[in-house]
């Protein structure tokens, strides 16, 4: 089996997994979106509003990623044009930025509106000096190493001290109530539990970053130390590029083995429609 064949493989098995979680992360996310039983919000997170954000974001990133994959393998003249080269790579940098920030950009229901605007906003404003970099060096390889640097910045120092700030913010907070709540009620139970559900909550954010995080990051050292194009051979970066698409598979498993209740309403739909089929 020659080179050309494994990468031939490899893009199908990243075809395969991006379509899964494209589908997967729409079945997450419209019922958090479109059915009012969901959007009860929960203690100091909005979990529902946050995570349909990050499943959008997740599904953009996937049907994106297929698309790129299976362009640059087999119709690389046809997608890397002078027209086309720094946008694309803009582009790939806005939509893995979207599924990291997405963690971070959210509030009350009142405020859903504003705080997607402002993560798009924001997203699309970071994403923007990547468009500076050289046309020439990004037909060989992408982008300058400065600029590579910048998006290794973005994506994976930047989200970690939010997440760091956010969840010390969170726990501090938890703490505090916990303290306000005992001496009035002294039910060391409903306490515990209080405190219980706080840290399961931080515990499973930081959960989908993590897994995110170590699947994408990665590759963007990579392109750091492969900024000329010349480091690493094709395959095996093709094969690295596995480990992004895991983490998104991964992120969308643990969502829905988190969410009891949406699991649970979307088995009862199945059930459902397998009985109305029968009756019919």
């Amino acid at each position: 089996m020659n080179d050309q064949q494994i990468i031939v493989i490899l893009v199908i098995i990243k075809a395969i997994i991006l379509g899964l979680v494209c589908v997967a992360s729409c079945l997450y996310a419209i019922p958090l979106i479109f059915i009012p039983r969901f959007h009860k919000p929960l203690h100091l997170l909005t979990l529902n509003v946050c995570v349909a954000a990050f499943m959008c974001a997740a599904s953009m990133c996937a049907a994106f990623c297929g698309i790129y994959f299976i362009m640059t393998t087999f119709y690389f003249n046809v997608l890397w044009t002078a027209a086309s080269c720094l946008p694309i790579i803009f582009t790939q940098t806005t939509v893995v930025c979207q599924v990291l920030y997405a963690l971070f950009f959210f509030q009350n229901n009142i405020w859903i509106a504003i705080c997607i605007s402002t993560q798009w906003i924001f997203v699309t404003l970071i994403a923007l000096p990547t468009l500076r970099s050289s046309l020439s060096h990004c037909f060989i390889s992408g982008l300058e190493l400065n600029y590579q640097i910048y998006v290794l910045i973005i994506i994976g120092v930047i989200p970690a001290i939010l997440l760091i700030i956010t969840n010390g913010i969170i726990f501090i907070s938890a703490r505090k109530s916990t303290q306000r709540v005992q001496p009035m009620n002294g039910d060391r139970t409903t306490t515990s539990s209080f405190t219980q559900r706080d840290v399961r909550l931080l515990k499973h954010m930081v959960f989908i970053f993590a897994v995110f995080f170590c699947g994408w990051v990665p590759m963007f050292i990579i392109a750091v130390i492969d900024y000329n194009g010349d480091a690493i051979p094709y395959v095996v970066l093709h094969g690295l590029q596995i480990l992004p698409c895991l983490s998104l598979l991964i992120d969308i498993i643990d969502l829905f083995i988190y969410k009891h209740e949406l699991r649970r309403y979307l088995t009862r739909q199945k059930h459902n429609e397998v009985i109305n089929i029968r009756t019919n």
